[in-house]
């Protein structure tokens, strides 16, 4: 038992020898998720556990985003790797956005940028709002609304609520797609004139709205509906 251990010790130091040196460039799906695994399962051969996920999920992000409970059915995946891997998508909004303190999102690929990591792995649409002061520094990201997988509700109300309790000077929404594509559709653009027709009345800029699909961010002013937004 002692032998096996030390054999998976040496090749995990080798693995995160590799990591050190060139992150994950040059590896594999399976080599990814095997040392993920590491910190889930301190004692396992992890490399079989990573082919039997991939094969099943088909890949990173589809383990990713599968249902908690579909990944525990696997064997040998434990609650703790469950909960890893459910954890790192939801990280990425916070990663980002530690950074994002002093950054600046006078500009539509900003916006694209920063947005697309909410909507990362949901199969559910939701709707978010980011307020920025004058010098387009964000002061809040919130979810307005979550909805079916194909549909959600949009509280205008809530939106000026928070425009003004964080004395915005300029907001930016965006939703996502998470079935569909990222054109912009009827309701779209007209929940789009609603909100700007509401941020008038209390004199807030709406700079954009934002739309997430599975393979695309987009736009709307960048895609030409820029008179929604004056």
């Amino acid at each position: 038992m002692d032998k096996k251990v030390n054999v998976h010790e040496g090749h995990r130091a080798r693995m995160r020898k590799r990591f050190r040196e060139t992150g994950f460039e040059g590896f594999n799906e399976h080599e990814v998720i095997e040392m993920l695994l590491f910190y889930a399962c301190p004692r396992k051969d992890t490399n079989a556990l990573a082919h039997t996920l991939i094969d099943r999920f088909g890949s990173i992000a589809g383990i990713m985003d599968a249902d908690y409970e579909e990944l525990v059915k696997i064997k040998g995946i434990t609650e703790n790797a469950a909960t890893l891997f459910k954890m790192i998508p939801k990280f990425l909004p916070l990663y980002y956005n530690s950074k994002s303190e002093e950054r600046s999102f006078s500009n539509s690929d900003e916006l694209k940028k920063m947005f697309s990591t909410y909507f990362v792995g949901l199969k559910h649409e939701e709707f978010r709002l980011a307020c920025f002061d004058n010098n387009f520094r964000m002061i809040s990201n919130i979810l307005i609304s979550s909805g079916a997988p194909s549909s959600t509700a949009i509280n205008i109300r809530k939106i000026i609520e928070e425009a003004l309790r964080t004395k915005a000077a300029f907001v930016a929404v965006a939703h996502n797609h998470p079935h569909g594509d990222s054109l912009a559709s009827n309701e779209d653009i007209n929940a789009t004139r609603q909100i700007n027709a509401a941020m008038q009345l209390i004199s807030v800029e709406l700079i954009d709205h934002v739309i997430v699909s599975e393979t695309h961010t987009v736009s709307m002013r960048q895609l030409g509906y820029s008179n929604l937004f004056s």
